[in-house]
Parts: C-alpha cells; structure tokens; sequence
C-alpha cells in the first residue's frame, strides 16, 4: 500500500513526515532569462515594500532583481542630488554637469558598497547565530529589489526617520523569508544592525567629530 502524503510503499523504512507542506504555484516557476520588465519588477517591489512575503521569495530566486533593485537603489540615490541642482539653478547659481555626476557617481559607489557590507554583516551572523538556510546572492536580490524604501529620504522632517525603518523591515523580512530566521530574531538582527551602521555612517560624516551644539 503506498503512503497517500508521499507516495511511497508503507515499511518499515517509511519516515513520511505526515502533512505535506503547501506551496505556492508561482514559487514553482523556474525564474526568468534577463528581460526588459520595468513595470513588472517596479509592481514586484512596491510589492516587497508592502510587506508581499511571497514577492520578496520571487525576488531571491530572479537575477532580474538585481538589475532593477540597482536602478531602483541609484534612483533614490540621486532624488537628493536632483533637488539641489533644483534649488541651486532657481536660486541663480550656475551648476556644472560634470561636476555633479562626478559627485552622483562616487556617492552610488559608496552607497554600494555600504550596503553590501551591510547586507555580508548580516547573513555571516544570520549563518553563525541562527543557521540561515539562504545564499548571500539570494538576500541581495530580494534586498535590492525592496529600495523603493529609499525614496523616502527627500520627504522633510520625517524623511530620515521612515527610511530607517523601512529598511529595518525590508531586512527583516528577507531574513525571515529568505534565510529562514525566525521573525522575532529575524527583527533583532535587522534593527541592530541597522541601528550600528546608521551610527557608523553619522561617524564617517562628521569625521569622528560630535556635532556642534
């Protein structure tokens, strides 16, 4: 007689665990070649800001994520750089193109390389402290591709704020999702990670130097 969960012939071998996990239709599918799907990946990551679990798995199994959460990731980027050219052509001054690509591209070399670090940090101690089950390559994708988050730099005021914890919560969650971390230890990581890099990149702002009071 075979086991109607798993399909194996009952023995005294048969360690059927008994309930067949569920899952999704769309995790199935095989991820897709390099393509130009703007609207798709932009929909996939307001999806992934929305707090979409299964999105988030899509993201870490598809090469696409990386191309559109890099274009996503240098469009937050330069927001501020667009709004101060902004100011500084209504204000009368002249502005260099050259100038402010220069600055543009090594800011986005910078950020770059500030996220991969923070991203390494995070999956090596994931790994070491709660046995993660993903890839680096596959938090990245679904990482990268959850930068609308970013966007929310050039709000006033409140702006800085709403960008922490977006990315607190998008780390999270691809913790969670990806790397198979419990939510509550998933939570701690992401925030104490966040919260020490956040401090490490005011240090490096000011040089080292207290700000003036």
């Amino acid at each position: 007689m075979q086991c109607a969960v798993c399909g194996q012939e009952y023995g005294l071998t048969h360690t059927c665990a008994g309930i067949a996990p569920l899952v999704n239709a769309d995790e199935l599918v095989p991820p897709p070649p390099l393509r130009f799907a703007p609207f798709h990946y932009f929909g996939e990551a307001f999806k992934i800001l929305c707090w979409d679990h299964a999105a988030i798995r899509r993201a870490s199994r598809d090469n696409n994520s990386l191309v559109y959460g890099f274009l996503i990731f240098a469009f937050a980027a330069a927001l501020p750089f667009f709004i101060l050219v902004f100011r500084a052509l209504s204000a009368g001054y002249r502005v260099s193109p050259t100038v402010v690509l220069a600055r543009f591209a090594i800011a986005l070399a910078v950020a770059t390389v500030w996220m991969v670090l923070q991203i390494g940090l995070s999956h090596v101690l994931a790994k070491t402290l709660f046995d993660a089950k993903g890839t680096f390559i596959a938090v990245i994708r679904a990482y990268l591709l959850g930068q609308l988050f970013q966007c929310f730099l050039v709000i006033p005021v409140i702006g800085p704020l709403a960008a922490g914890v977006g990315s607190i919560a998008v780390l999270m969650l691809v913790f969670a999702e990806v790397d198979g971390v419990a939510p509550m230890k998933a939570f701690g990581l992401a925030t104490t990670i966040g919260v020490i890099f956040s401090l490490l990149s005011m240090w490096f702002l000011t040089g080292g130097r207290p700000p003036v009071q």
